[in-house]
């Protein structure tokens, strides 16, 4: 009830923008479900623009436009979802995508962890920020920060191997 009351507050000033971070957190997935709709409903006939913050994947593939990926407070992939879920350009991002169970996936069937801990905020790794738990991580991963580069119409990626030319000899992304 906190969360449809927070929600009713928010949407009673009539807001261009809502920003909701972690909406559903802690709650089963009963109410998760009826918060998310509750939202999206407010939204739309509100016309107002919304700014998903969550960790929950299932949420952002049914719910959103589009998706950013963040890993150590930086953006490294950036698409619409159907784009980010068909074709994920960025490791951290496959690796975030295989650690989430599906329904089509065999009963007992163990989920990809993504190996390695995030770094420690105050040791920020040099070049990329994902390398050190990066399977496909190269040389210049570790001293040299990737660009943003396009990888389709409106999919961007920070990552070498979707640099042209950079990849040579690396693992395929």
């Amino acid at each position: 009830m906190r969360q449809r009351v927070m929600i009713a507050t928010a949407m009673a000033c009539s807001p261009r923008l809502v920003i909701a971070d972690e909406p559903t957190t802690a709650l089963d997935v009963t109410v998760q479900a009826q918060i998310i709709e509750l939202l999206r409903r407010a939204v739309q006939a509100d016309g107002t623009g919304m700014l998903l913050i969550t960790h929950n994947l299932g949420v952002v593939a049914r719910y959103v436009d589009r998706v950013n990926v963040m890993y150590g407070g930086e953006i490294v992939e950036s698409a619409s979802a159907d784009a980010l879920y068909d074709d994920p350009k960025h490791p951290y991002t496959r690796g975030l995508l295989n650690s989430v169970p599906t329904l089509t996936q065999d009963l007992g069937e163990r989920l990809v962890p993504i190996t390695g801990q995030p770094f420690d905020a105050l040791n920020r790794p040099g070049g990329c920020s994902f390398h050190p738990r990066c399977p496909q991580a190269m040389g210049r991963c570790r001293s040299e920060a990737p660009p943003v580069v396009q990888a389709g119409r409106s999919h961007r990626v920070s990552c070498w191997l979707a640099v042209p030319d950079s990849a040579a000899g690396a693992p395929s992304c």
